[in-house]
């Protein structure tokens, strides 16, 4: 039958897979256990996207031939076909292990490590390249994988290596759009989504990528229609749906954003959605009804979406109140009668009750609550911290200032990072950049930052001769209830945005706020008050990363509110 064979060999190569098909057949109807056939067969399928089958015969032919490390280059391309990367791993490996210098399955077995998210990934492009210099998918591939491990700046090299060989190819020029966003280069990033999308017009990913970079450069506007563009594309974008909802927030548009915030539970945010037995509160009465508001996202967002329950218990509701466990105490004292459980993953046989009546999650009582500004309630406070423990914390506080020889004065907690992993150091500043507000006589500064602030506190100390009260029995991350004592003890609150002003703002202390050209959603645009928190004023960055002139204005208000308390 190797005439046979042969002829289907041919068949193959030139593309006549069904002639090809009918020969293999033919050689396997008469030797069943060829193993070539069998290799080549189980091509095929693979070339038919009939992956399962692949597999089969091709571990068949291997089950004959262990020594074919073609066979197994194969197998892993099949196993890839069903997203069995693990596996497809473990055949690229045993091909390199008998031919060493195998350039495709080493450009194949870095595919399998980036689907997994394994560094080593680029390594194994790297040889592939040094067999195919300039290959530009390899080229594009190896730039993906050094994006991965946020080498940016190698990551465009290669990119722009592959545009020399394929100037017009949109997916290579979202890549390079994506490695210059991520290398803080926005402008060039946009100027490359731009043309990606002139060269494919339809190319959904330059579209949505060309949204965030449009949003990282505060073109809301521009940003906003880019999202509405990949939605008219494909009107099911989780991606798109889930970005676009903070940018109607910053806006404004409330109830428009609420109801693209509802796209969060089938993004990657979904992983939190979790089932409860009871229908979901869709804005029905609630006189004599209890209703479970559960937990979704961080402790900030609790606290935020928190402020939300008093509505409830307005409209006549029992409340039981999932949360964070460090959140219990607090919430208990705030909103009396109202039973608090710690949150539970999978929920805890207490939500699952048949006298709770509905279920809503936190972030859900948004759309229904609060869609738009005339639906907020101005209560100045809606967090109330255990008063004895405050009151201790604060004499501590004088009466250490007293120690050193001078009055303490205006108690000002200051926080200065946040560790959002998207865009904390957009949020962020150096605690050096407080030092103008040090100037101001008659001001005692408290550290409310979370984490260890040693090294920071000792520097700003030696710059400007003045230290922060570090309270070393305060640890804002273990105990939420002792931190929320520590804030009420404050006289003012100036931070950056992030838990802490959740926090103090709940409280109704006096804060504020140092904001980034693009903030939060929850703080919106151009307004100096948050509906949110009516303690809450707003300085807004005038320019991206420049803290300076906001720090001016923050420390000309101090020096104003310190001449009034003097």
């Amino acid at each position: 039958m190797s005439d046979v064979l042969a002829r289907a060999l041919n068949s193959h190569q030139e593309g006549r897979l069904h002639e090809a098909k009918t020969l293999y057949r033919q050689v396997l109807a008469v030797e069943p256990d060829n193993s070539d056939a069998l290799h080549y067969m189980g091509v095929l399928c693979l070339q038919n996207d009939d992956c399962a089958e692949a597999v089969r015969l091709i571990e068949r032919a291997l089950a004959l031939n262990p020594g074919n490390a073609d066979a197994l280059n194969n197998l892993g391309q099949a196993f890839a076909g069903l997203d069995r990367w693990p596996d497809a791993e473990a055949a690229y490996r045993k091909a390199l292990a008998m031919v060493p210098d195998f350039a495709p399955a080493h450009s194949n077995l870095g595919d399998a490590l980036m689907r997994q998210g394994k560094p080593e990934a680029a390594a194994s492009y790297q040889t592939a390249l040094r067999a195919y210099p300039g290959d530009p998918d390899i080229l594009v591939s190896l730039g993906r994988a050094l994006a991965m491990q946020e080498q940016f700046e190698e990551a465009i090299g290669h990119f722009r290596q592959a545009l020399e060989a394929l100037p017009d190819d949109a997916m290579t020029l979202t890549n390079l759009g994506n490695a210059l966003q991520a290398a803080g280069r926005p402008d060039e990033a946009v100027s490359v989504f731009e043309r990606a999308i002139a060269v494919q017009p339809d190319l959904v990913e330059a579209h949505f990528n060309l949204g965030l970079a449009l949003y990282d450069q505060d073109r809301l506007e521009e940003s906003i229609a880019s999202y509405q563009r990949v939605l008219a594309l494909d009107p099911e974008n989780i991606d798109a749906h889930h970005h676009l909802g903070p940018a109607l927030f910053l806006q404004g548009r409330l109830a428009e954003g609420w109801q693209e915030y509802e796209w969060r539970w089938r993004s990657e945010k979904g992983l939190n959605l979790r089932n409860f037995p009871q229908p979901p509160w869709q804005g029905a009465a609630l006189k004599g009804k209890t209703v479970l508001v559960w937990s979704e996202q961080g402790v900030g967002d609790q606290i935020s979406f928190a402020g939300m329950v008093p509505d409830l218990l307005e409209r006549g509701a029992t409340v039981v109140l999932e949360c964070d466990a460090r959140l219990a105490p607090l919430f208990e004292r705030s909103f009396p009668g109202v039973e608090c459980l710690a949150k539970e993953n999978p929920p805890s046989l207490e939500t699952q009750r048949q006298d709770i009546d509905f279920q809503v999650p936190g972030g859900g009582l948004g759309r229904l609550l609060r869609p738009d500004y005339e639906s907020f309630h101005r209560r100045p406070f809606y967090l109330i911290a255990d008063n004895q423990r405050r009151d201790v914390i604060r004499k501590r506080y004088q009466d250490g200032q007293d120690d050193q020889g001078g009055d303490a004065g205006l108690l000002v907690g200051i926080s200065w990072e946040s560790k959002n992993k998207r865009v904390g150091d957009l949020k962020s500043m150096p605690l050096e950049g407080f030092q103008p507000l040090t100037v101001v006589s008659g001001v005692t500064f408290v550290d409310l930052q979370y984490g260890n602030t040693v090294e920071e506190r000792r520097n700003f100390e030696e710059k400007t001769g003045v230290s922060l009260i570090h309270d070393n029995d305060v640890d804002q991350l273990a105990d939420l209830d002792l931190f929320a004592a520590q804030v009420a003890a404050m006289d003012l609150v100036i931070s950056v945005s992030s838990t802490t002003v959740h926090v103090s703002g709940g409280l109704g202390i006096p804060t504020w706020v140092m904001l980034n050209t693009t903030p939060f959603n929850c703080w919106m645009l151009e307004r100096d008050v948050s509906p949110w928190y009516p303690s809450v004023r707003l300085f807004r960055q005038k320019q991206p990363g420049v803290w300076g002139d906001v720090v001016e204005r923050v420390a000309s208000e101090l020096e104003h509110v310190g001449s009034i308390r003097r």
